[in-house]
């Protein structure tokens, strides 16, 4: 990001305008759309592209709010296993972040070998003392 990002500053001044405390995704990656496409259908649009680097979603969510109970368990099968650690490898080599859906998962404890444990004993700076 550039210092005194103009997109930045829209995502700011729209975050402020309109969030809503019942609508996660409005405030957060539907926000980030929203400014996106106004920012980008603005007059000027060509140079504010150099500022704006679209990525794909696997570097921001690697699992669905689908799949990611399934991942708090360790792998039942050798194929589990090798899945789980394939996509573990995957994550830590091309995801900037890994999203638990707290909704869904927030009274899950991972067991122990699961690709949550995994990531949580990799990454996480204050969750020792929750596992």
């Amino acid at each position: 990001m550039f210092p005194r990002s103009p997109f930045i500053m829209e995502c700011l001044t729209e975050f402020y305008s309109t969030y809503d405390d019942n609508r996660l995704r409005w405030n957060g990656a539907g926000l980030l759309t929203r400014v996106a496409r106004y920012f980008l259908r603005n007059k000027n649009a060509s140079d504010k592209r150099v500022e704006l680097e679209l990525q794909p979603s696997f570097i921001f969510f690697p699992v669905s709010r689908n799949n990611i109970i399934r991942y708090f368990s360790a792998p039942a099968t050798e194929s589990e296993r090798t899945q789980q650690d394939e996509l573990f490898q995957k994550m830590v080599d091309k995801s900037f972040t890994f999203h638990f859906w707290n909704s869904l998962t927030s009274a899950l404890v991972p067991e122990p070998e699961s690709l949550v444990s995994k990531l949580l004993n990799r990454h996480c700076i204050r969750c020792s003392d929750v596992l």
